[in-house]
């Protein structure tokens, strides 16, 4: 990242207009635009200035300490886990300090924010501290869904999405919802292809059939999801209906035979009269 989208950053973080900035330096509100857009540089004798004006070190206007690899990211995130197991207080400040030190790593922030809101579903804390934490989480969520790097945006998407739906903010996890595309690269044919070339056709057709089995076992899960929703709204013969289907389907498939007395357990807990659902 070049010094003017530093500054650019920064600058927004610390809540500043191109206009502070400008008169806090005393120059024209017009370089400090060029310094941002990468036209020009500040003078090197401004850079300490810059630097307290934004509450940033040096090493950070000249971004010595912007990314950390993978490997170290890795190191880090462990160090935190083990931390939180003795203490998430402890582990939650060690995590917020790290990113402080490294605030535009998106991978360090998502890996911590991951970690974090692991531990604080385990943690022992008062329900204060908690909801305290838990909106730091989602602020890094919310930071980190923005970032450039596609797999770090669709994860932080995801997980947002599911927190806020744990949270019963519908509105805010369709938001988020919305943003995760309706259709995603699948490549397991190619992975299929692949492996028959390299392994041979039987290797190849029994991890298709994982995949399939996966994929059906999603689609169960569907069907025993609408029988449930069904009942809730009265509608019984639609659910009796999609039992049947479910029933058909594990014989189809090959599946469990308890996965055919699942539908009609669903539908007699609702019904709580389980003596006429199994007659």
């Amino acid at each position: 990242m070049q010094i003017g989208e530093k500054i650019k950053n920064y600058r927004k973080t610390a809540g500043l207009t191109q206009e502070q900035v400008a008169d806090y330096l005393d120059v024209s509100t017009p370089a400090v635009n060029k310094w941002e857009k990468g036209n020009t540089y500040p003078d090197i004798s401004l850079l300490p200035a810059i630097a307290r004006l934004l509450k940033i070190d040096m090493n950070e206007l000249f971004s010595f300490r912007e990314e950390l690899t993978e490997k170290e990211i890795g190191q880090f995130v462990n160090e935190l886990s083990e931390v939180s197991l003795d203490s998430f207080i402890k582990a939650f400040e060690m995590g917020k300090n790290k990113i402080k030190e490294y605030p535009h790593c998106d991978s360090l922030i998502y890996s911590i924010a991951t970690v974090l809101n692991a531990a604080l579903t385990l943690s022992d804390v008062d329900d204060e501290k908690k909801l305290e934490c838990n909106n730091v989480i989602v602020e890094w969520l919310e930071r980190t869904a923005e970032s450039p790097n596609e797999k770090v945006s669709i994860s932080s998407i995801f997980m947002l999405a599911a927190k806020y739906i744990q949270m019963e903010k519908y509105k805010e996890a369709n938001i988020f919802l919305d943003k995760i595309p309706d259709t995603v690269i699948d490549a397991t044919i190619m992975k299929t292809n692949v492996l028959a070339h390299q392994e041979g056709t039987d290797i190849a057709a029994f991890f298709l059939e994982g995949k399939l089995m996966q994929t059906v076992t999603n689609i169960q899960n569907y069907l025993y999801k609408l029988i449930e929703m069904e009942e809730e709204t009265g509608n019984h013969c639609k659910a009796e209906e999609i039992a049947e289907i479910t029933e058909h389907m594990v014989s189809l498939f090959g599946l469990w035979d308890y996965g055919k007395v699942v539908p009609y357990l669903l539908i007699a807990v609702y019904r709580k009269d389980v003596e006429n659902v199994f007659s």
